[in-house]
């Protein structure tokens, strides 16, 4: 009986996943990820294609739980914030495909291209409903936000080793802190 191609499939994105997000997509192996699925690197290409498409699902099925796990509500942005940040804590791959997505596959993925439209439209009409601040279009608004959930991952090292010196870690102010910075930037004048 042949072995079951559904779960060679879930062990090579398993796979995918933790390759692409350490090494990024010119760093990743697809010797390393079908050593690491226990499967052949001819069932990567076979169910996948290439190592570019290869990570280009890996990152939308990312999104695409990430949009699954935190809905927005445009007229509470600085919610939707804190609950972003508590789901990138939870799943830190995520923040790491993202970063790693818009340095080296600088085009569009469907898939996220849906579910930003989706936030996009709907921070619009909290924007005409006088909900949320005009003065900025709804989808710089949006990577305004999304830049504000992940400026600590994307601090300087030095600049944070500022922080490593006093011995703690405030990530609940971390939150806090930026969902008032949210809060502050949505707020309609």
């Amino acid at each position: 009986m042949p072995p079951d191609a559904t779960e060679t499939k879930r062990r090579l994105l398993t796979a995918a996943v933790e390759e692409f997000a350490t090494h990024g997509l010119a760093g990743a192996r697809v010797d390393r990820i079908a050593e690491n699925a226990s499967a052949n690197k001819r069932s990567i290409y076979m169910h996948f294609g290439t190592k570019e498409e290869l990570f280009d699902r890996v990152v939308a099925d990312s999104m695409s739980e990430l949009a699954q796990a935190v809905s927005i509500d445009a007229g509470h942005l600085p919610d939707y914030a804190g609950a972003l940040f508590d789901r990138l804590r939870q799943r830190p791959h995520i923040t790491r495909l993202y970063l790693w997505a818009g340095l080296e596959r600088q085009q569009p993925i469907d898939a996220e291209v849906r579910e930003y439209r989706r936030n996009v439209t709907a921070i619009e009409a909290a924007q005409d409903a006088g909900r949320v601040r005009t003065d900025i279009p709804a989808v710089e608004l949006m990577a305004m936000v999304i830049a504000l959930v992940i400026s600590w991952d994307t601090a300087s090292w030095s600049l944070k080793a500022l922080q490593a010196g006093t011995g703690h870690d405030p990530v609940d102010d971390r939150r806090a802190a930026v969902t008032a910075a949210v809060a502050g930037l949505v707020h309609p004048r």
